[in-house]
């Protein structure tokens, strides 16, 4: 059976600009697929990424690092900037740390950062996340926002999940601290999109964005029904504009 969570390419044409999407903890290249054929329509070229240990087993998942993961996005940042003028990036939650990341490293590539529901501080144990978790469980596989858990998330089920996710999760917490610092270093344009019912990120994390982006221009969008991995039709195209303003404003 065919991987359903492997990179994906969008040759755009003419070969200017280029859309980088770095999906999240445990997540998946497939989250960006609405975002990525909206860039591609427009003529961008477009390249969602997978991070070093997804896509596969929980014991893959448990050998990812901090490291590998910021090592592998910078790579690729400086591929694609071998060939492309304009090199923008969109990260989901731990993705856009990690491409906050890449554009201190690389400021003269890196055009632009979308980011969403990126976390500078997180909520995972508070009783409104436990209710959306405990809900996904009793839901139907039909249910469109436990459907968008499941095929957000790149790892295969397994018993062993919760403690060998416990390495990878220490390793984001020492990503979100990296980030907070680089904040100040970070040149490109920025746009976040936060949710007030996201159950995972806290909403502080616009504050504290806002708060360290000292050298950037930002923007940003608030939405109110969308949860940490699932985007109704109605928020995904807010999410669709935003991310098309950013990328094409000077072209207009």
């Amino acid at each position: 059976m065919n991987n359903p969570h492997l990179p994906r390419f969008l040759q755009g044409s003419p070969a200017n600009d280029i859309v980088v999407f770095v999906h999240g903890f445990m997540g998946s290249p497939r989250q960006f697929d609405s975002l990525a054929d909206a860039v591609f329509r427009q003529g961008c070229s477009a390249a969602a990424l997978l991070l070093p240990g997804h896509g596969g087993s929980v014991k893959d998942f448990a050998s990812g690092t901090y490291v590998s993961w910021q090592s592998h996005v910078d790579a690729e940042v400086e591929r694609v900037s071998r060939d492309y003028a304009n090199v923008w990036l969109a990260g989901h939650s731990m993705g856009g740390l990690l491409a906050l990341n890449a554009a201190v490293k690389f400021p003269g590539n890196v055009r632009g950062v979308f980011l969403i529901a990126c976390p500078f501080k997180i909520t995972s144990f508070s009783l409104y996340a436990m209710k959306i978790r405990i809900k996904q469980v009793f839901c139907t596989k039909n249910n469109p926002v436990k459907a968008a858990y499941l095929a957000g998330s790149s790892i295969k089920p397994s018993p062993s999940l919760i403690w060998r996710s416990s390495g990878p999760a220490a390793e984001l917490k020492k990503l979100m601290l990296a980030a907070r610092d680089n904040l100040p270093n970070v040149n490109a344009a920025v746009t976040a999109a936060y949710s007030s019912s996201d159950e995972l990120t806290s909403l502080d994390s616009l504050e504290i964005l806002k708060a360290g982006l000292s050298g950037a221009t930002f923007e940003h969008v608030l939405l109110t029904d969308s949860l940490h991995a699932y985007y109704p039709e109605h928020e995904r195209e807010l999410l669709e504009k935003a991310l098309l303003k950013m990328v094409f404003a000077e072209h207009c």
